[in-house]
This record gives structure tokens, C-alpha cells and sequence, in this order.
């Protein structure tokens, strides 16, 4: 099936840019990559003290408009270019979907609220964790922890530990990249922090939701049995 030649999702035979992407085409509508470009490089010069227009161009101080024009125009480029190029992850990052590959988990829905209205029969439990500035704290919540088995166990643990290694979601400036770099998984318009990933494991199905937003939680782990897994669930 091909993709869109703008966010890598999915299309319908025949087509290069999907629908969302279409949309955004429009005049005066900013395209997803440059609208995650432009946060990405907003988030990584609030964070710096020392940079002014004679730093961000490596002729310095030359006292040319003109140059000066020119090395912004440069560093800038450089820095899109970084920032495309993390669209090609690898490893667990590369193994993320934006559409859910498992969407019959989200309609069978245990009574806890009302008929059909509470979580997911085949929960078995989510991980909650917030980066400090220094390192990963997390919690877990249970749900149908006796449906899990020692496998599901070491797969959710072995899952929660490569999406927070160094070379992948290391801290929250990597899982803002990362975001940024998916805006066709983004919840809700505009300036949402919130987005959705599904990866499928060989005992467990996920759903990842990352928050981009500082002082907060910033990712759910959320695992689930396998369907032949969960039969005879209550």
C-alpha cells in the first residue's frame, strides 16, 4: 500500500498525500512538518541563553546585512534537515503505528461505568511515567493482572525499558522530537500535546500515548492481552 508523501501514512491506491495532509495544503494553512518544525526549533532555542543572530551565523560579527541574511537563511536549512532526519527511526520507535492496528480492544468494554462505557476487557495494566529533567519515574496501575502471565510480564517490562532507552525516547526533548515528527498522530487541533502510537508484541498489544507538556505525565503505557489470550474474560 503507499504512503503520503508528507506524513508516511497510509493512503488509498493511486493517491500521494492523504487527506489530512490535503487539507493542510490549503492556503494559509501550515504543513504538519513545518508546524512540528517550527515547535521543535521554538523548544530547542527557548532552552538556550546564548543564542543571538551573530551566533546563529558562523561568519560572526561581520557587519554585513546581507551575509548576515544569508548565514541565518543556512543555519536554518541545517536545522531542517536535522529535524527530517529523525523521521527515519529505527528500532522500537520505527516499530510505532499511528492508526491501531487493534481497534476491536476498544470495543469490548467491561460495565464498570454502564453498559459497554468502562476499560478495555483485555487490559492488563498501564504504566504511567513522567521524565524530572535527570531520569524516567513511573507507576503502574493493574486492571486484569490475572490474565497476565509471566511472558506478558517480561514483554511489558522489556517494552516500558526500550522506549525509554538512550536511543530512543531518552528524555522529553528526544519524545517531543519524536511527536513533532508524527503530527498525522496528534489528538486533537492545534496546539494539542497529546498523541497516540499502537505498537503489536508477541504476547501483548499497546497503546502508547505521549504527552508533550512539561511538569506532567508525558507516557502511558497501556498493555493488552492478545485475543487468544483473553478468552473467558469477565
Amino acid at each position: 500500500m503507499p504512503t503520503c508523501l508528507l506524513c508516511k501514512k497510509d493512503v488509498i491506491s493511486g493517491h500521494v498525500v492523504c487527506g489530512d495532509c490535503a487539507e493542510s495544503m490549503k492556503p494559509g494553512a501550515v504543513q504538519p512538518a513545518l508546524y512540528g518544525f517550527a515547535a521543535w526549533l521554538g523548544a530547542e532555542l527557548a532552552g538556550k541563553n546564548d543564542v543571538h543572530v551573530c551566533s546563529i551565523c558562523e561568519a560572526r560579527k561581520c557587519g554585513d546585512d546581507s551575509m548576515c541574511g544569508q548565514g541565518i537563511a543556512a543555519w536554518l536549512r541545517k536545522k531542517a534537515e536535522e529535524y527530517l532526519n529523525t523521521g527515519a527511526y529505527t528500532g522500537i520507535l520505527g516499530r510505532l503505528k499511528t492508526m491501531c492496528p487493534f481497534p476491536e480492544v476498544f470495543e469490548d468494554l467491561d460495565d464498570a461505568d454502564g453498559p459497554s462505557k468502562g476499560e478495555p476487557r483485555r487490559k492488563i495494566c498501564h504504566i504511567r511515567a513522567d521524565y524530572d529533567d535527570y531520569r524516567w519515574w513511573n507507576t503502574v496501575q493493574n486492571a486484569n493482572w490475572d490474565m497476565g502471565t509471566p511472558k506478558m510480564a517480561d514483554e511489558i517490562d522489556r517494552t516500558y525499558a526500550e522506549l525509554t532507552a538512550y536511543d530512543a525516547l531518552r528524555d522529553l526533548n528526544a519524545l517531543r522530537q519524536f511527536c513533532w515528527c508524527h503530527p498525522e498522530a496528534k489528538v486533537g487541533a492545534g496546539l494539542a500535546d497529546g498523541f497516540n502510537f499502537y505498537l503489536e508484541g508477541k504476547t501483548c498489544d499497546f497503546w502508547v500515548r505521549l504527552i508533550t507538556r512539561d511538569k506532567d505525565y508525558n507516557m502511558y503505557l497501556h498493555a493488552y492481552a492478545k485475543a487468544e489470550d483473553a478468552q473467558g474474560v469477565n
